[in-house]
């Protein structure tokens, strides 16, 4: 009997639980020598988490970061409100060009805002120096954008600037932000840009919009936005190893409404790599064979594809490990079929730390807890490609 029972223990023994957030036990399906890094790493390229550099300085967390990702995306210091301000600090055109920013010949204007680059340059040499790379994210968007970028003299209260005053900022803020990445010591490690983000989601209070238009399938001022980081990248010799992205939601909903508009803007030179799929998900919707749709559509376009936001909220950890677990499998499938996917982020390190902490959306509930989701998303790459 004792013997018996010896054996029933050890039995019980090799199989890894752990007790979930939502207080369900869940088996550990995947090997235990699998990793996010070695498995979708090793096939997409890039597998990365969204971070803030205070977590890029806690050497503990980058130590996990490092041990699961190879690519990290700043969550909210990349974006032009971090760089700019909440109000202006101009220079003259003179001081600024002596601090090397590109100035355009049609600028017309007389002063520009400075451009705080100190955070980025802390992150660029941190993921430099532990192998990590970056996504630039974002350079145009309808939101996180200060409102005097828009107006006359950088006044919080001046008006609307015309279109064409309003691309030559444009130009100077795109070719200054990137030329002072790959000018760095350490901006090799940035492969790709989001440079527009969000357009077909634009609200009519949009600065962009006021400026230029309501929402349309061809967009000047978005081509020229890729215009000028095609020739930002490509005058540092970049042109084939640096990818620029249009990011957006709802990205299966919309997908013939984004493949017309990378068309029109890859019209004559191909300015545009692909699609950055931002997939905030729910197990509820959207499915996992109208997602595995949108992939194939934007697959048959030609386009390069970035997973680059990835969660998904459910009603338990169960329903988040089964939805999620389709979604993987379809991903990897679209991959295995031949499809340009090059990499996928996990937008936030746990479910403490994430903008949808309610939804519990992502693989871990804390940084060091793995959820049943993190192991179905193992099973499902295992399942497709061994």
């Amino acid at each position: 009997m004792k013997k018996s029972l010896k054996h029933l223990l050890m039995a019980m023994l090799t199989i890894t639980i752990f007790i979930s957030s939502f207080g369900t036990i869940q088996v550990k399906a995947a090997t235990s020598d699998q990793t996010l890094l070695n498995t979708y790493g090793s096939k997409l390229g890039r597998v990365g988490t969204c971070v803030s550099l205070s977590q890029l300085q806690n050497s503990a967390t980058l130590s996990v970061i490092k041990q699961r990702y190879n690519s990290i995306t700043l969550e909210n210091e990349m974006k032009p409100d971090a760089l700019l301000g909440s109000s202006p600090t101009l220079l003259t055109v003179s001081q600024a060009k002596a601090l090397g920013y590109y100035i355009p010949s049609n600028y017309t204007e007389s002063t520009v805002p400075s451009i705080n680059f100190a955070t980025i340059d802390k992150v660029l040499q941190i993921c430099y120096n532990n192998g990590l790379g970056v996504r630039g994210h974002t350079l145009v968007w309808q939101s996180q954008t200060p409102s005097w970028l828009f107006n006359t003299n950088y006044s919080s209260s001046g008006n609307y600037v015309s279109s064409t005053v309003m691309d030559a900022r444009m130009e100077f803020y795109i070719k200054t932000v990137m030329n002072h990445v790959f000018s760095s010591k350490y901006g090799s490690v940035v492969y790709a840009w989001d440079v527009v983000n969000e357009y077909l989601h634009s609200p009519s209070t949009s600065g962009w919009v006021h400026i230029y238009g309501n929402v349309s399938d061809s967009p000047q001022f978005v081509k020229n936005a890729f215009r000028y980081a095609y020739e930002a990248k490509s005058s540092f010799g970049l042109t084939s190893k640096v990818s620029l992205f249009y990011n957006d939601y709802n990205e299966y909903m919309e997908s013939s409404d984004i493949i017309k508009m990378i068309n029109y803007i890859n019209s004559g030179t191909r300015y545009c790599s692909g699609i950055g799929c931002q997939s905030h998900l729910s197990s509820s919707f959207p499915s996992a064979a109208s997602y595995k749709l949108a992939l194939q559509a934007f697959v048959n376009a030609g386009l390069e594809i970035q997973i680059t936001e990835l969660d998904a909220g459910a009603n338990s950890e169960t329903e988040q490990a089964s939805y999620l677990y389709s979604i993987m499998k379809s991903i990897c499938e679209v991959k295995q079929a031949g499809g340009n996917i090059t990499g996928i982020t996990w937008w936030g390190l746990s479910d403490d730390l994430s903008w949808r902490q309610q939804d519990h959306p992502l693989l871990f509930s804390t940084l060091y807890a793995p959820k049943a989701s993190y192991y179905k998303t193992l099973d499902a790459f295992t399942d497709v490609f061994n």
